[in-house]
């Protein structure tokens, strides 16, 4: 009986000591996720590097700070005249802001803007859409007010060029010529071919009458 007691008094023990043991040890810290580094730089591109006066073009702005208001600045300057036989700058169909992963476009058309203030999305993107009146060359700059984090980006502002010669009406009126030409030329072939059998039977006719008419004696 002894024994026994003394074998479940030292197990009572052994599980006390490691209940304590387990208690005691601390948990550990979970890793806290950390931002990349170095941070995205922020960047400015625009949906056209080249455009007409009065068309509407975005500016895609990313790497800002979460809900960051940013300040766009417009820096306007007059275009450089053209050399004598240069050919004028080709327009732009589309740039890499086109492809700028920004969440929502906006709606509102800001013309000839020179400040503009626009709050970034939670993971520091933004797209503001402008046009300009005039031919120029404009800077855009924005800074985020809170990081103070800078970029920029150009864009440059052409007159309308020249469509092209051949418009929608005058191609329904080119089509209209071409198929009535056809439809007189188709015309004239079966005419022609109509004559030359008339002419071949006129001799035969001729000749039949020729014979009838004849006195025999």
């Amino acid at each position: 009986m002894r024994l026994s007691r003394i074998i479940g008094s030292a197990v009572a023990m052994l599980a006390a000591a490691g209940a304590f043991a387990i208690a005691g040890t601390p948990a550990q810290a979970q890793p806290v996720p950390q931002p990349p580094y170095p941070p995205v730089p922020p960047a400015l591109t625009v949906s056209d590097s080249t455009v007409e006066v009065g068309a509407t073009f975005t500016v895609f702005g990313t790497g800002y700070g979460g809900n960051e208001l940013v300040r766009l600045v417009f820096t306007a300057e007059p275009l450089a005249a053209r050399a004598p036989g240069a050919q004028p700058a080709r327009l732009n169909s589309g740039g890499v802001g086109a492809m700028a992963p920004v969440a929502r476009q906006a709606t509102t058309v800001y013309t000839d803007p020179t400040t503009i203030t626009v709050r970034a999305n939670p993971t520091g993107e933004f797209s503001v859409r402008v046009r300009f009146t005039r031919q120029l060359t404009v800077t855009i700059t924005g800074t985020g007010l809170t990081t103070g984090r800078v970029a920029s980006t150009t864009v440059t502002i052409v007159r309308p060029q020249p469509g092209l010669p051949v418009t929608g009406g005058e191609t329904g009126s080119q089509l209209t010529l071409g198929a009535t030409l056809l439809a007189v030329g188709v015309l004239l072939v079966l005419t022609a071919v109509v004559w030359r059998r008339r002419s071949r039977r006129t001799p035969a006719r001729s000749r039949t009458r020729t014979r009838t008419l004849t006195p025999v004696g």
